[in-house]
């Protein structure tokens, strides 16, 4: 079968419809309002640990318990922590406490006493429906 030749205003102006479907500001970092210059972007302050935030957690009154976890959205709910649970450390003063260093926005969590009994944070007022007639807990990161 013979080849035929594309005429130059065709092949010109299936170009120009290709440039044309490239939205805006393709390619180029997000602007950050805390930058100067505008160039840095939320993603580039996530992998510099800027947009992150260290949240301490503890919880009183469960000293008699064998074990206290850490579960979220922030984890895909892990409940246990060889799936990725955040295992919490007894204290000399019966309070099981640990952390969490967080990606900036809002987050759902609960702890998990004695690996079955789910409960929201005592301490935390901040709460949203979990969507199974309860309540998760809720903490949001700003950086």
């Amino acid at each position: 079968m013979p080849r035929v030749p594309v005429p130059v205003p065709v092949l010109v102006l299936v170009l120009v419809l290709v440039a044309a479907c490239t939205p805006p500001g393709w390619g180029k970092p997000l602007p950050d309002a805390a930058s100067p210059d505008g160039t840095s972007s939320i993603a580039d302050a996530a992998i510099d640990g800027a947009a992150t935030c260290d949240h301490a957690f503890r919880l009183e009154g469960h000293a008699g318990s064998s074990s206290v976890w850490l579960t979220g959205d922030f984890i895909s709910w892990a409940g246990n922590p060889a799936s990725g649970a955040i295992q919490l450390a007894l204290g000399g003063d019966g309070a099981w406490t640990g952390s969490y260093s967080f990606t900036a926005g809002p987050h759902q969590y609960k702890f998990i006493v004695d690996t079955n009994q789910w409960i929201t944070d005592p301490t935390n007022p901040d709460q949203v429906d979990d969507g199974l007639g309860g309540k998760n807990s809720l903490y949001t990161c700003t950086p």
